[in-house]
């Protein structure tokens, strides 16, 4: 598809040489990230990657005595760390917890998620390394400004080991931070260990293990009932299968307390039904059965190129394809003669989304509802800036610009700090832009 393959592998730019090697022959990754709200700088995280096993980052909130941002003298509030051995068969860091957060394709770990801070669970991002596994994760980040989204930190010291039959071990130390970078040691925040032991493959299904028990770092007085609650009553087993021959993905998960025992089954099933041109998205959740069941459905035109979104909710009668159902989304989808997507429209006709490009044919902007949403910049073919746009009815216009560079070797291309789906080698995926059916299929994947 033309205006998917053009728009969303993620393009580097700018940047100078590293160790000799000419910029441009890497994947971007990116430099600097500024915040904004209401076009006042708010902070900054700056990244380093001059050390070839660990990536880096600082979250900068002042521009210190020079009031200049991004020099010796700035306020620092902490950073995020991510350590990387070396590993002849890496695990990718949300292979594991893509499972653990049930509802999700992201990142990050069970504790998190049970927070409810971040709907992946990852409050900040480490990317993939090729060649290497990701062995440590640590977010320290204070002050009002905290690009990370939770204000004092976390650290998460991860281990791998194989197992006889073929499958791994993955120990998880969470440890979170309190006020003066003190462990905390109660809920809602307690400590803990997390080991997940799973088997199986991609086609048939994945057997996951998980324990949980508090941390050492906890002080005597701290309740082992209160970390098992927390973490999941201690022992949880979870059975997830992709079934590729009817594009069905099955999580069943055996959770088991102290006191307590249920079984939640939940399926995804995605159906092609190639003489509509359709791809139909829907979710059930077997215990208890889902209040308000959706379904998404696609629409693909003669070229293959996406020509609708529309969603669907069940009416009172609870079945699909009823006229009580609820409807909407984006059932209008306009090309130019070229065949890049200009516009997206609701049912009422409405331009929801607006397009704009390069002479090149790469995006250069996105408007939602007529407000400026992204902002792409290019340099030698390759993208060099993304401004993310949002609003807000306190703070005003937010942003977070984006600056890129292409000379860093292995580092998979990545947006910190935010959770966009990825493609194929971890390139990400703007959710604005409508995907090929191929990437659909892949995010509905369990694993």
């Amino acid at each position: 598809m033309a205006v998917v393959s053009c728009l969303i592998v993620a393009c580097g730019g700018g940047g100078g040489s590293d160790n000799g090697v000419l910029s441009g022959s890497y994947k971007p990754v990116p430099d600097s990230v500024m915040y904004l709200e209401d076009g006042m700088i708010i902070g900054m995280q700056v990244f380093d990657y001059s050390d070839n096993d660990v990536v880096r980052s600082r979250f900068v909130t002042g521009p210190g005595s020079d009031g200049q941002w991004n020099t010796a003298d700035d306020v620092r509030k902490g950073g995020l760390i991510c350590k990387y051995q070396q590993s002849r068969n890496p695990l990718p860091p949300a292979l594991l917890s893509v499972v653990q957060n049930m509802d999700t394709n992201g990142n990050g770990s069970f504790a998190l998620q049970q927070l409810k801070l971040e709907s992946d669970g990852r409050i900040s991002i480490c990317p993939a390394v090729a060649g290497k596994q990701l062995v440590k994760e640590e977010v320290l980040c204070k002050n009002d400004f905290c690009p990370a989204r939770y204000q004092f930190g976390y650290k998460i010291t991860v281990k791998h080991e194989s197992q006889e039959n073929g499958g791994w071990k993955q120990t998880q130390n969470v440890v979170f931070y309190g006020e003066n970078d003190q462990i905390a040691t109660a809920p809602p925040f307690p400590s803990h260990i997390q080991t997940t032991s799973f088997s199986g493959d991609a086609e048939t299904g994945f057997d996951f293990l998980v324990t949980v028990e508090p941390s050492p770092e906890y002080s005597d007085n701290v309740s082992l009932v209160q970390a098992f609650l927390y973490a999941g009553n201690g022992y949880q087993k979870k059975i997830v299968q992709w079934l590729p021959g009817v594009l069905e993905s099955r999580v069943v998960m055996d959770r088991y307390g102290e006191n307590e025992s249920y079984v939640d089954t939940r399926y995804r099933t995605m159906t092609w039904l190639p003489e509509k041109g359709e791809l139909q998205d829907s979710q059930a959740s077997q215990n208890p059965p889902p209040l308000y069941p959706l379904m998404r459905i696609y629409e693909f035109d003669e070229d293959g190129r996406p020509a609708g979104q529309v969603d669907l909710m069940k009416g009172e009668d609870n079945a699909w394809f009823t006229v009580d159902d609820v409807v909407y989304g984006f059932p209008d989808f306009i090309y130019d003669e070229s065949g890049l997507l200009q516009e997206m429209k609701t049912l009422e006709g409405n331009i929801a989304r607006s397009f704009f490009y390069e002479d090149n044919g790469k995006v250069k902007g996105i408007n939602v509802f007529g407000e400026n949403r992204r902002d792409y910049q290019y340099q030698n073919g390759k993208m060099s800036s993304l401004n993310l746009i949002s609003y807000d009815s306190g703070k005003g216009k937010i942003e977070q610009r984006i600056r890129f560079r292409d000379d860093v070797q292995g580092v998979v291309t990545f947006i910190p700090d935010q959770r966009f789906p990825r493609g194929e080698e971890g390139r990400f995926l703007d959710p604005l832009i409508p995907k090929s059916k191929d990437e659909i299929m892949l995010l509905g994947r369990p694993f």
